[in-house]
């Protein structure tokens, strides 16, 4: 057999363990976390203990858990993602990638045991990491983790951890509680630190405090006894967030943030200062957030569920979160190519009335005010309460679009709020161009006037080695290092008040492509793929109105990415942190020797994403999604999407040919 044929099949071969190992691959965090010490035991099976809540004490602060590695991974792989990572195209690169990545773990195999392959394959049920802070004593990092049949591998690991604790001349000590043992090490210089585990039925459970770890024990053997499971937070927060029970989670996540900032801060002098400032503030009333995400379920390639849980009423900054339902229809002038577009309705009289409360509370009555008129907004000669304020209505859209051919400039990003009046905020404008014309001068296009914003040029980054104090001219550059990539262009500010809104935008190409788009009468409420998401989203609001609502092209911003990732500018990039780092220089062999497929390749993978946000008295509940596709990527159009027609962009027409627009 020919040396070109046996490193195919080496190749391919590797390729076919890449995508085993792939099946492991949201354990990727255990390799660090496994670094000091783990073991195993056999037993009972795993499936037959409670679940890391039910372990886990009331006064857990932070978790983060995974019911099952293995279903999270088969999932993952039948998602959109991880079927592009399959992709015949796609996997040299992979493989080639996952090799470097491997080769650079396997430098550390001494110290460690493991390759990265056996490491990733370690997690075969639940894993869970969770910060507990017990009354009396500092917060303590607990992991739970089944292992079930890799327990020989899991066993090299303690070894080499119990080695390394040794070498440190860590004290250890060993417990038994009940028929089962707890292991601990203690650091003895500087700070003292405990590492310590125990095995239960094919389970380890890691931690940093011996007495949690006997708590879990003992709840796990039946002890009756306040768990994570029982905190009102915690289950407020999941009981949104695991309503349909058709469509589990494969992960879940809490935290209690001032709980969180507690345990932190404790013995900290500055800290508790700041915490005593949180009941003035409102902020006492944050009770926790969470949230849960499942892959390939439904009718959805993901679906992510968060919740904020806030004391109802409101008090302080909190009341700060008004937000209102908001209409899903966008705008005339939002451009049909758009890549992502958020809207929402946010009541900002009563949300700055709420902050000058609060300001003056800490300060005297109208600070606030003064320190806007005077410190802040003094030099524009602008009253933001009486010019500016009255006038906002409360919608808020953001834009993002990507113009083609893609280039550093391609990112545009628009920021527009919906007017009560138009008149008083175009007066603010022209008092603004009057106050600074150095800066501020009016443009039209299309007879639409808008105020252009001269950003100064930042200075030339020098190239190579300065010269020497003194010897002036250009940085000397060196010999044996790539030139530096271009920087990216400055940009190009513009403000307009157009149909009703307030319009900020950072290019002024999108500009003119908004105002194309508002006489052309073609926007993105006819485009097909934002009509479906939006009958989505109506059947994930049911009868509650949502305040925000959100919409995604996916493949817009990939093809930005694999663009600038296929330019010179990219490659110099590239091969200036592979000289100064091994890591990059094995990324750019990797792609230098197994160049990316086709861009089509990719984009059959990717479909539309939404998300909707409601404000209720429990806190705000947000939702993100993406669609299924209905055919397995292929290289056809699937079906559900196949008669939308293609988000063309709108070349902006010179002035002398625009047709005409709307008043």
């Amino acid at each position: 057999m020919g040396e070109k044929t046996t490193m195919n099949l080496f190749r391919f071969t590797a390729v076919d363990r890449v995508v085993a190992v792939m099946r492991q691959a949201a354990a990727t965090v255990l390799a660090a976390m496994l670094a000091a010490t783990c073991v195993v035991g056999s037993g009972a099976s795993a499936a037959e203990r409670p679940s890391a809540e039910r372990l886990l004490p009331d006064h857990t602060v932070a978790m983060l858990s995974v019911p099952s590695v293995p279903q999270l991974t088969e999932h993952f792989l039948n998602s959109a993602i991880g079927k592009m990572s399959q992709d015949p195209q796609l996997r040299p690169l992979m493989a080639a990638l996952y090799g470097s990545l491997s080769d650079l773990v396997e430098e550390a195999k001494d110290r460690v045991g493991l390759s990265l392959g056996e490491m990733l394959a370690l997690p075969q049920g639940e894993l869970t990491v969770a910060l507990v802070a017990p009354p009396d004593r500092p917060p303590a990092l607990v992991v739970v983790l089944d292992v079930k049949e890799q327990a020989a591998k899991a066993r090299t690991l303690l070894e080499k951890g119990a080695a390394a604790m040794e070498a440190a001349e860590a004290e250890k000590t060993e417990e038994e509680v009940g028929e089962t043992k707890i292991t601990a090490f203690q650091t003895r210089r500087g700070r003292q630190r405990t590492a310590a585990y125990f095995e239960k039925d094919d389970c380890v459970v890691l931690g940093s405090d011996v007495e949690v770890l006997k708590g879990i024990l003992a709840r796990r053997g039946g002890e009756k006894a306040e768990t994570l499971a029982d905190n009102f937070n915690f289950n407020s927060i999941m009981n949104r967030c695991r309503a349909d029970k058709s469509m589990p989670p494969q992960v879940i996540w809490y935290a209690d943030p001032i709980a969180l900032l507690k345990a932190a801060g404790s013995g900290n002098a500055g800290m508790a200062v700041a915490l005593a400032l949180l009941p003035s503030l409102g902020l006492d009333g944050l009770l926790g957030i969470g949230g849960t995400l499942a892959f390939d379920v439904g009718p959805y390639d993901y679906l992510v569920r968060t919740h904020l849980l806030l004391q109802s009423p409101r008090e302080g900054v909190l009341k700060m979160i008004d937000f209102k339902p908001v209409e899903s229809t966008p705008e005339r002038w939002v451009p049909r190519d758009i890549a992502s577009y958020m809207t929402l309705s946010w009541d900002m009289q009563s949300s700055f009335r709420t902050l000058s409360t609060v300001y003056d509370s800490f300060t005297s009555s109208g600070a606030l005010s003064r320190e806007l008129s005077n410190r802040i907004l003094g030099p524009t000669g602008i009253d933001f309460e009486k010019e500016i304020l009255p006038h906002l209505e409360g919608r808020i859209t953001v834009v993002s679009r990507i113009a083609k051919p893609t280039t550093m400039a391609s990112q545009q990003q628009l920021l527009a709020v919906k007017l009560r009046e138009t008149q008083p905020i175009e007066n603010a404008l022209a008092k603004l161009v009057e106050k600074f014309p150095e800066r501020l001068a009016w443009k039209e296009y299309a007879g639409k006037k808008y105020v252009r914003v001269d950003v100064p040029q930042p200075p030339p980054r020098g190239r190579g080695r300065p010269r020497p104090e003194g010897a002036g001219g250009a940085a000397e550059p060196r010999p044996d290092e790539p030139p530096r990539p271009e920087p990216p262009p400055r940009p190009e500010p513009c403000v307009a008040v157009l149909d009703g809104y307030l319009i900020v935008i950072d290019r002024e190409a999108m500009f003119e492509q908004v105002v194309v788009t508002l006489a052309e009468g073609k926007s993105l409420a006819d485009e097909l793929d934002y009509k479906l998401m939006v009958s989505r989203l109506r059947r994930q609001a049911g009868d509650s109105s949502p305040a925000m609502i959100s919409f995604g092209r996916p493949e817009e911003g990939m093809r930005a990415l694999y663009e600038l990732a296929q330019s010179e500018n990219a490659r110099r990039g590239l091969q200036r942190r592979a000289a100064r780092n091994r890591f990059w220089q094995s990324v750019d062999t990797a792609l230098n020797e197994n160049p990316l497929p086709p861009f089509a390749v990719l984009e059959k993978y990717l479909s539309p994403q939404g998300g909707l946000m409601f404000d209720d008295e429990s806190g705000l509940h947000y939702v993100n999604f993406a669609l299924r596709r209905a055919a397995e990527a292929n290289g056809a159009a699937p079906a559900a999407l196949a008669s939308a027609p293609a988000a063309a962009p709108a070349a902006a027409p010179p002035p002398s040919t625009t047709p005409a627009v709307p008043q």
